[in-house]
């Protein structure tokens, strides 16, 4: 909940005014976790994401994806994403880091698992995380 109000409270700010500086960071990763769009650069560019970490923090229902050149993509658990089977594959290879064991990343580990099962023979394009 309050990350969906400091996303709604970021979006009237920049209805009317660019975002700069560390406004744009801010800005630009509320926008992507809210508001995931398969047309965006970002998720157009996932063949050359060289991943180094995947996170999971239970209490804020949020996991991150660390790529090599330090970019952080973070993603809600709830939300759907349009990360490519192949993606997903790799994000599964690196392993999830959780603080501690819990239901909610092994939820979230068999619901990609079964993505990438379910894409099998496709090619991965236009199926959502």
């Amino acid at each position: 909940m309050d990350l969906m109000e400091l996303y709604n409270l970021v979006m009237q700010r920049f209805e009317t005014t660019t975002p700069k500086g560390v406004d744009l960071v801010l800005w630009g990763d509320l926008r992507t976790m809210f508001d995931a769009n398969a047309e965006d650069e970002l998720w157009q560019n996932q063949e050359g994401w060289s991943l180094k970490s995947w996170d999971f923090y239970e209490n804020y229902g949020v996991h991150t994806l660390t790529i090599e050149d330090g970019t952080e993509i973070h993603m809600l658990v709830e939300r759907r994403y349009p990360l490519t089977k192949e993606t997903l594959e790799r994000m599964m290879e690196l392993k999830l880091i959780a603080e501690s064991t819990s239901d909610g990343a092994y939820d979230l580990l068999r619901f990609i698992q079964k993505h990438i099962d379910e894409a099998g023979g496709h090619d991965g394009e236009g199926k959502d995380l």
